[in-house]
């Protein structure tokens, strides 16, 4: 499987799963308020799992961001510098996140540890599930930079947009 399969099919899946937590989410919150002012009485548990969802939602969203390289950037400086400074500059802006990210998932690690036992109050879901999602995002948004700054700098393929665009700019 190539990695332009893999991203592909990453990206559908996570696109997937976006579209279904804003469903579920709209869902749980219009039903819990129909219920509330209708008939007053309600759903306990849905404001608790559209918060849950919520975080789901922006970290996968984070996610396909990186993927797709939809970041917001500020890019005035790499636009007007030779390709290699380019290349040198993404490699070291891609260390720079991933050392973040580690700094991430190793703060995620003692807030689980932390809250280990604790349940939400109305659906006995263990809290933790907050900071799993943005574990996963880490992890996987480390290693999607990772790969991508590789490609580019080794292939010139998977860069980020400034790097393709130079075009526009000498013709406005």
């Amino acid at each position: 499987m190539s990695m332009t399969t893999l991203f592909g099919f990453l990206k559908k899946s996570i696109r997937l799963a976006i579209a279904v937590a804003l469903v579920l989410m709209v869902g749980f919150v219009f039903t819990n308020v129909v219920l509330r002012y209708a008939f007053d009485s309600g759903l306990t548990w849905s404001s608790e799992v559209a918060r849950y969802l919520f975080v789901w939602v922006v970290f996968l969203g984070s996610i396909l961001a990186v993927v797709e390289h939809s970041h917001l950037g500020v890019d005035i400086l790499v636009r007007h510098i030779p390709g290699w400074l380019q290349k040198l500059f993404f490699l070291l802006t891609t260390a720079l996140t991933v050392a973040v990210m580690t700094l991430v998932v190793k703060g995620l690690l003692v807030l689980i540890e932390l809250n280990l036992g604790i349940t939400g109050p109305a659906t006995d879901i263990p809290i933790n599930n907050y900071y799993y999602a943005g574990m996963i995002a880490a992890i996987l948004m480390s290693a999607v930079m990772a790969y991508q700054a590789l490609s580019f700098v080794l292939t010139g393929r998977n860069g980020p947009t400034w790097a393709y665009d130079h075009d526009e700019e000498s013709t406005s």
